[in-house]
């Protein structure tokens, strides 16, 4: 849906500009895109690391990868854990905890393994996630600078397009390609900034936002069963994470929806033989 929705945000601009201008040929300048992208990709790669520019490309994928998040998902994965820790101890605990898909969720039934004590874990995990969300930061910052580069490229193309113009004020042919550089380089400028990098920007900070709820959540749910907690009593406290919507849905979060996850699933059902043989 998302994609069908930029797709026709896309071809309506297109429609409207060739309506506005009579043909798109005309406001399609091969120089003057050049002039507007290759300057503002050179002055990031002078203020940032390459590596940075690798983890964006890394997070941006992740972001249009990864599908809506689900938190009643993520629940019933901490309350299917917390059951293996509450019934059978850390060895079916470590097993299950191998077979999470979350890094983060997989790392804190490491450090419960390993009989790290609940204020250890705390830190340690809290050390990660600031790191991570430093990184995620560092990208964001680096889309909104090209953001603001491109329009002020874009300027500087304007005044190249107008030295053009002025060198070549006999010429009426040349005038006209040095005023075409002038106005498109500021269209483009602006486009690429407003259209591009600020939505991108505006994209990975939302991703950013939901993901501190999600961490917040396995935090929580990891230190409830370093408590070794009631697996209900984790399910209830979590469950003030969800928002209106996800809770009015959260009372069947112990059977998960025909379009969940495979390993919830699987988790779910080795949990059921499990009682039965007990």
């Amino acid at each position: 849906m998302q994609v069908i929705i930029v797709a026709a945000g896309a071809a309506i601009c297109l429609f409207l500009t060739g309506n506005t201008v009579g043909e798109i040929s005309e406001v399609a300048n091969l120089k003057s895109c050049l002039l507007v992208l290759g300057g503002t990709m050179m002055c990031a790669f002078l203020a940032f690391p390459v590596k940075t520019f690798r983890g964006l490309i890394k997070s941006l994928a992740g972001v249009f990868r990864d599908n809506e998040t689900n938190h009643q998902d993520l629940l019933f994965q901490i309350e299917s854990l917390a059951h293996v820790r509450w019934l059978y101890g850390i060895k079916e605990l470590e097993e299950d905890g191998n077979k999470m898909d979350n890094p983060f969720l997989r790392r804190g039934i490491e450090l419960i393994v390993d009989d790290y004590d609940r204020y250890e874990i705390r830190n340690i995990m809290e050390k990660d996630y600031e790191l991570y969300f430093s990184n995620k930061a560092s990208h964001v910052h680096l889309l909104r600078t090209l953001a603001k580069f491109a329009p002020a490229l874009g300027f500087i193309g304007t005044i190249i397009g107008l030295i053009s113009v002025l060198n070549n004020m006999g010429t009426p042919a040349e005038i006209g390609k040095g005023m075409s550089l002038a106005l498109l380089t500021t269209l483009y400028g602006s486009l690429i900034s407003n259209f591009l990098f600020l939505p991108l920007a505006k994209k990975l900070s939302e991703h950013a936002k939901a993901e501190i709820t999600q961490l917040n959540i396995i935090m929580e749910g990891v230190m409830d069963i370093s408590d070794k907690r009631n697996p209900k009593a984790i399910s209830h406290r979590l469950k003030g994470y969800l928002g209106v919507h996800d809770l009015t849905r959260a009372d069947g979060l112990a059977q998960p929806t025909p379009g969940g996850q495979p390993k919830l699933r699987t988790l779910a059902n080795k949990f059921t033989m499990r009682k039965q043989n007990v």
